[in-house]
């Protein structure tokens, strides 16, 4: 591939890569777009870090502990809410 096609290649997959990282995680992309992400973010620095941050925000929020008591959460913020703002 010469440098010129290689370069025009990477700038549109540097475009394209970054809104489908998130169905890529989910395993929601064809065989030939997941090859792509994977082509462009081992050698785009910039796309494997942003790939590392969501993997490692995903994991975080799958070991969160479930919310089971919405409603007093709720009750909580709306009484903060309506507290006096001197405080």
């Amino acid at each position: 591939m010469s440098p010129l096609w290689h370069e025009l290649r990477f700038r549109r997959d540097h475009r394209w890569t970054p809104p489908h990282m998130s169905a890529y995680l989910d395993s929601d992309l064809s065989a030939w777009a997941r090859t792509r992400v994977e082509r462009h973010t081992a050698e785009c620095r910039d796309c494997r870090g942003t790939l590392d941050d969501l993997r490692h925000m995903l994991a975080l929020l799958h070991s969160a502990p479930p919310f089971t008591d919405v409603p007093a959460i709720a009750g909580a913020v709306l009484a903060r809410l309506h507290e006096p703002a001197d405080r």
